[in-house]
């Protein structure tokens, strides 16, 4: 299935959960927002959370420096 991925088209196993998509681009769980449709998912929701066809997800990281 196509979903748009931080404003890339990417295509995906039909079923996928929120939390498998961020492990398969292989971003960091712990360090991540993740955004469905402009809707903020909470990190205990990800692994329940399936997307479908046409979605649109941002994740947004995380990054400390000094």
């Amino acid at each position: 299935m196509k979903l748009l991925v931080n404003g890339e088209n990417k295509e995906f196993s039909e079923g996928i959960s929120l939390d498998e998509l961020i492990r398969q681009l292989g971003v960091r769980k712990e360090t991540v927002v993740a955004e469905v449709n402009r809707q903020i998912v909470q990190n205990d929701q990800r692994p329940g959370w399936k997307l479908a066809e046409g979605d649109q997800v941002e994740l947004i990281q995380f990054v400390g420096g000094g």
